[in-house]
């Protein structure tokens, strides 16, 4: 193996432990999908959660990855941002999390197709996809990190400024122009709201919670393996 590829595995590896798989089950679903086409028993749909209970779907989404671009850009985004939050919340509280995110956008969307329906038909058709839900996960996770300061501001680009209060509407309007799901993104966009609000409480793991899990024996393989972020840390 060349240098370059030695450092590349190195710096892979040192990444925290669930962004790490997470990344490399984006990459194994990507190149899987064209023989097998897992992307369809792993896609989050409206039709296929409601009308045929397909209730899987509600958290493999977080594993659907709709192409190359969409995987690189997933890469990115879980390299840049699912690392310094591993790091900063640890592992096992930023895998309930993304669970958590991505169970409630899916929920979300159903909820939202069955009120758009008399006036979009279209959304409870097979062919209304939602998209990747690590994305969504991340959108959820900003709105609600981004609410955390009351009356501040946030510089957009240097360009100009907005309350954080309005930040996720403002990706909101980001992910429709390139293309995103209407439905999930303001589901996404909404959920971010009622955790921020403290209205997920109620399922959202406690500090002792997640400190107990990490004793299970079954969680014992993960806790000792390379990357581990301990919520204690």
């Amino acid at each position: 193996m060349s240098a370059n590829g030695d450092v590349l595995r190195e710096r892979f590896l040192a990444t925290p432990l669930v962004t790490r798989h997470l990344m490399a089950s984006t990459w194994i679903v990507c190149l899987l999908n064209p023989i097998f086409g897992v992307d369809d028993l792993l896609v989050a749909s409206p039709y296929d959660i409601i009308r045929k209970g397909q209730l899987w779907r509600l958290v493999t989404s977080i594993a659907y990855v709709p192409g190359l671009i969409n995987a690189l850009i997933m890469s990115f985004v879980l390299y840049r941002l699912g690392s310094a939050w591993e790091q900063e919340r640890g592992s096992i509280r930023i895998l309930c999390y993304f669970l958590l995110a991505i169970v409630a956008t899916n929920v979300g969307v159903c909820v939202l197709a069955i009120l758009v329906a008399p006036l979009a038909p279209s959304v409870m058709s097979p062919a209304f996809l939602c998209g990747p839900g690590i994305l969504s996960a991340f959108l959820v996770l900003i709105t609600r990190s981004s609410q955390g300061y009351a009356g501040a501001s946030v510089s957009i680009l240097g360009l100009f400024t907005m309350p954080t209060l309005y930040f996720p509407l403002l990706l909101l309007v980001f992910f429709a122009m390139f293309g995103a799901n209407p439905l999930e993104s303001a589901a996404s966009v909404g959920v971010g709201y009622a955790w921020a609000r403290g209205y997920l409480d109620p399922v959202v793991p406690s500090d002792e919670t997640l400190a107990a899990m990490e004793q299970w024996h079954l969680a014992a393989g993960a806790v000792r393996a390379r990357g581990y972020v301990s919520v204690a840390a």
